[in-house]
């Protein structure tokens, strides 16, 4: 009985045990190094250039006359000469050059822009 005891308990331990298995891999690779350049500076003179005279000319100015009448006949021929000058002569800026307001007659300047 003693035999079948000891005999039980060594296959209970036995039993009890298990078996590891180391499995071994080889190393992955380390990442490669890519070496990049240094950027290479080119020194490059600037383009010549040829300086020009400046040919100064002077805007060119037109002028019209507007008659009005009324308290807000002043204001509306500034509004009219504006209109002609855009009309006639493009991108303009209106300069008042006289005004008689007895006679209620404007000349307006027509200054090219």
């Amino acid at each position: 009985m003693k035999t079948i005891l000891v005999l039980g308990a060594a296959a209970a331990v036995l039993a009890g045990c298990s078996i590891k298995e180391t499995e071994v891999r080889q190393a992955a690779a380390p990442p490669r190094v890519v070496y990049v350049p240094a950027p290479t500076v080119v020194y490059q003179s600037p383009p010549t250039t040829v300086e020009q005279p400046m040919i100064y000319s002077a805007p060119s100015t037109q002028s019209v006359a507007v008659t009005y009448q009324g308290m807000n006949g002043f204001q509306l021929a500034w509004q009219k000469a504006d209109t002609y000058c855009d009309d006639h002569y493009g991108n303009t800026r209106v300069r008042l050059i006289s005004d008689d307001r007895t006679a209620g007659r404007a000349v307006f300047a027509c200054d090219t822009l």
